[in-house]
């Protein structure tokens, strides 16, 4: 895996090795880690890249030093190689982000509007990683209601307290409507007569009635 170069790299008598970097396991972006644990490793006395690469197996968790291991023989001769070729195998495998988590909070069907609000408005507190920008994008993807989505698409907010405030608002008002629609036509119609059901109709009722008193004459 590893050149010569980087196998026979000295290290420090005094080299002291990285002790609050958490060993890497695939579960974090691989870049990062990476330039943590380079920064660690010259905070502890390393003089040479060389020396760091040599080093890192120790540090990874165990599925991540198999893969390393199992690397063709000299494959990686300097920082630049290790860079690419371990952000390009553990790219992959990152965790979806909060971005993901907030998407995941959709409107559900028949869910009233203030309803969702107050629930994606908490998702959010959860999720503080989430930029404004971002926020206000997922809200239009995620809600259900398209007079909304067209009325925040007229003039986009700025900040999350404008989409909220807006949202509410647009709520309140929508839900005013309803109810007073749902007033007007709260009540039950009657039951429509059966077709054919002569005694439902009063009218053929009393004609059938005088024919019966005329016949008894």
């Amino acid at each position: 895996m590893f050149s010569r170069e980087i196998r026979t790299a000295p290290i420090p008598p005094r080299f002291r090795q990285p002790a609050t970097l958490t060993k890497y396991a695939g579960e974090t972006d691989p870049k990062v880690w990476l330039d943590d644990y380079r920064l660690a490793c010259q905070l502890g006395g390393a003089t040479n890249d060389a020396m760091i690469i040599r080093n890192l197996p120790l540090h990874l968790a165990d599925s991540a030093r198999a893969w390393l291991e199992h690397l063709p023989a000299n494959q990686i001769h300097d920082w630049h190689d290790l860079v690419e070729t371990f952000v390009g195998n553990f790219q992959g495998y990152l965790r979806p982000g909060p971005k993901w988590d907030l998407k995941r909070c959709r409107q559900k069907k028949d869910e009233f509007l203030r309803d969702f609000i107050r629930r994606f408005s908490k998702r959010c507190i959860e999720l503080p990683e989430v930029s404004e920008s971002d926020v206000i994008g997922i809200f239009l993807e995620v809600t259900t209601c398209a007079s909304l989505i067209h009325k925040l698409g007229r003039k986009r907010p700025n900040t999350v307290g404008q989409l909220f405030d807006i949202a509410t608002k647009y709520a309140s008002g929508d839900e005013a409507v309803a109810a007073t629609s749902g007033d007007a036509k709260g009540k039950r119609a009657e039951p429509s007569p059966a077709e054919g059901d002569g005694s439902a109709n009063p009218l053929k009722k009393m004609k059938k009635t005088k024919k019966g008193d005329g016949s008894a004459q």
